[in-house]
């Protein structure tokens, strides 16, 4: 969720006005007690504005610069050449370690971030519905990332069944609880920044995130809960669609006994931030739980923990339908797609 709303904030305010001009420079020379940089920026030497806090920069360094106004202020350090870096390195391993599926899976990846930034972000900011456009941007961008990585296959199928059903239960919960316990979608600095710019449904794009972030965890759990059917029913022909699940859901129960210790760590690390507060907010625990905070925060991730946890009986039973008595043949999880 909070990638879907740091891309709309990124983008919208290119889209609400012109404002200033980002710049590139490097920093020559620093004059804390006056709260000014000397910097080159385009073969020209100025004077720039510190941060506040002196911002920690240091001569030599490559820094972003924002001019309004006819002044020039420092505002970050530059850090896509090293950003850069870092995504090579995955896309390097991912192609190293993964072979064709570790380069289909940054295919889909791309994909996927083309669609987040180039329709649902403009759509949404357009006035669209957030929930609406994320969910069709990313059950659009799944149907083809799920059979492009995996194959076209009764495999795939079956966990793409298994992920929709899953996600059609987390949206439900999602409603539900939300309208329950009244949220507004003020949890964040980033929503109340958005509302001063008015026109956002917030509680849709709070739910957008939910949905969202569960789709993206849930096809991992479900093509390999869909591959541990698969590998039974060509073990054993024979076996009908209760043995299946049966034997099915022996492994489901070891990843969804590990899923849940992953998950718990995976959220609570997310949310440090908001772990520290309570210990130094003088509210008592009771009544700081129940901000919205907080517990938008605890929503979202037993939403999503829901989501992953129904995913494995809900995909175990596509999967002993779909291969019950030896359906696919043992050749066919192996295929790919062109």
């Amino acid at each position: 969720m909070r990638l879907f709303l740091l891309t709309f904030l990124w983008l919208l305010p290119a889209w609400a006005q012109g404002g200033g001009e980002y710049l590139l420079g490097r920093v020559l020379a620093l004059e804390v007690e006056r709260g000014l940089a000397q910097v080159e920026v385009g073969g020209r030497v100025e004077w720039a504005q510190l941060p506040a806090d002196g911002g920690g920069f240091r001569p030599g360094e490559r820094v972003v610069l924002y001019r309004e106004g006819g002044r020039l202020y420092v505002t970050e350090p530059d850090r896509l050449p090293w950003m850069g870096l870092l995504l090579g390195l995955f896309a390097l391993l991912a192609t190293f370690l993964g072979r064709g599926k570790g380069v289909r899976g940054l295919m889909g990846t791309f994909l996927s971030l083309l669609v987040v930034v180039y329709w649902v972000v403009p759509s949404v900011a357009a006035g669209g519905n957030p929930l609406l456009y994320a969910f069709l941007g990313s059950v659009g961008v799944l149907l083809f990332t799920i059979y492009l990585v995996h194959g076209v296959n009764r495999k795939t199928t079956a966990a793409l069944l298994g992920t929709l059903l899953s996600v059609a239960f987390v949206l439900f919960l999602a409603l539900l609880f939300t309208r329950a316990m009244a949220f507004t979608g003020l949890a964040s600095e980033e929503a109340l920044l958005l509302r001063q710019w008015g026109g956002m449904d917030l509680v849709s794009l709070f739910l957008a995130g939910v949905v969202v972030g569960a789709l993206g965890a849930l096809t991992d759990v479900t093509v390999t809960q869909a591959a541990v059917v698969q590998a039974l029913s060509h073990a054993n022909p024979r076996f009908g669609l209760g043995e299946l699940y049966r034997r099915g859901m022996e492994v489901g129960y070891d990843h969804i006994g590990s899923l849940v210790n992953t998950l718990v760590l995976a959220y609570a690390a997310g949310s440090l931030p908001l772990f520290l507060l309570l210990t130094k907010d003088p509210t008592p625990l009771r009544f700081l739980l129940n901000t919205e905070p907080f517990a938008a925060e605890i929503a979202s991730m037993v939403l999503g923990s829901l989501g992953l946890l129904l995913a494995v009986p809900l995909t175990t039973l596509v999967a002993a339908w779909t291969f019950q008595r030896g359906k696919g043949g043992p050749g066919e999880g192996h295929g790919h797609a062109h």
